[in-house]
């Protein structure tokens, strides 16, 4: 019989299957259905083990604490690239989305669907090697293996842009690794599997631990002559510089680019929801502060600065 409609391929029976198979926290919200302004906002973080994890659930249990409520669910994701599609599909209300690929997105404009509800830190980016290593370059790592983290996340897009700017393919001329969990990586490099390990930020797990580790860890960032080269090409990056001290192993300032990350929501938030999370973000970003030092970074001022435009905030958030 003839629907009318054209017939499901492969992987569209494998889309299908995969939404059946969605926990009900997950699941697309009906669109005939109002929202219960005290259902909890659902955000998306990422693999275990990785720093937008580590912010997400800190950053959620300090909101729900202050509350007296869940007002806030962070929920694991495998990072940027998940998160932007489970929002657009309306099983996410927010999402913690990588600067750079958050840049990409906004600069759509308003059509885009998304809008911007907080801004979480600057990560600059960072390659560490182990403090007995030859390499001092970034170049140096030229048919390396390099570990870079989960294929999907944010951090693989920074990676890619910034060996990019300095001339190099990190698939073709370096051995890029990947990996299932972002937990996976450092561990990579501690069992000589790898050369080095790719990342961003301070306080990001992968880097603690392998500074933390016997023998310790280098940080190399591209060359101040090669900063340039990079935000020609690559012009939504920031020069960034990682201040001394911010792991074991970086002594000096470390110059390099990144971009800063954000928090991303559905345009059609109630904003309601919005104006009643936002100084809750505020307070919990400060106490947050304690353990995670740049999550000082989000006040509601560095959010507004972060904003390209005024129309790209969130209602909610707008003064």
């Amino acid at each position: 019989m003839n629907t009318g409609q054209p017939p499901l391929n492969r992987r569209g029976l494998l889309g299908v299957a995969a939404a059946l198979l969605l926990p009900a926290r997950l699941r697309a919200a009906d669109p005939a259905q109002p929202t219960d302004p005290a259902d909890p906002i659902r955000l998306g973080t990422s693999t275990p083990g990785g720093g937008f994890a580590q912010y997400g659930e800190q950053l959620a249990l300090r909101v729900n604490a202050r509350a007296g409520r869940t007002v806030l669910q962070a929920l694991p994701t495998r990072g940027t690239a998940e998160n932007l599609a489970l929002l657009r599909s309306g099983q996410l209300d927010a999402g913690l989305v990588q600067g750079t690929v958050a840049s990409e997105v906004l600069a759509q404009g308003p059509g885009s669907g998304l809008r911007i509800l907080w801004a979480m830190y600057p990560s600059p980016g960072m390659l560490a090697v182990p403090a007995a290593s030859p390499h001092r370059r970034l170049e140096d790592l030229r048919g390396r293996k390099v570990v870079f983290g989960v294929r999907s996340s944010g951090l693989v897009t920074l990676g890619r842009q910034v060996f990019d700017g300095i001339g190099l393919d990190i698939d073709r001329d370096l051995q890029a690794v990947y990996v299932e969990q972002a937990a996976d990586s450092p561990r990579r490099v501690l069992a000589g599997e790898a050369e080095a390990l790719w990342g961003a930020g301070e306080g990001w797990p992968g880097f603690l631990q392998l500074a933390q580790a016997p023998g310790g860890a280098r940080f190399l960032g591209p060359q101040p002559e090669q900063i340039g080269g990079i935000l020609r090409r690559h012009p939504l990056l920031r020069a960034m510089e990682v201040a001394p001290g911010a792991y074991p192993g970086i002594d000096a300032p470390l110059a390099t680019v990144g971009s800063v990350n954000l928090v991303l929501v559905r345009a059609d938030l109630d904003p309601a929801r919005v104006r009643s999370v936002l100084p809750l973000l505020e307070a919990a970003s400060a106490e947050l502060a304690a353990t995670l030092p740049q999550a000082a970074f989000g006040t509601r001022a560095n959010t507004l600065a972060s904003a390209p435009s005024a129309d790209l905030l969130h209602p909610g958030l707008r003064p």
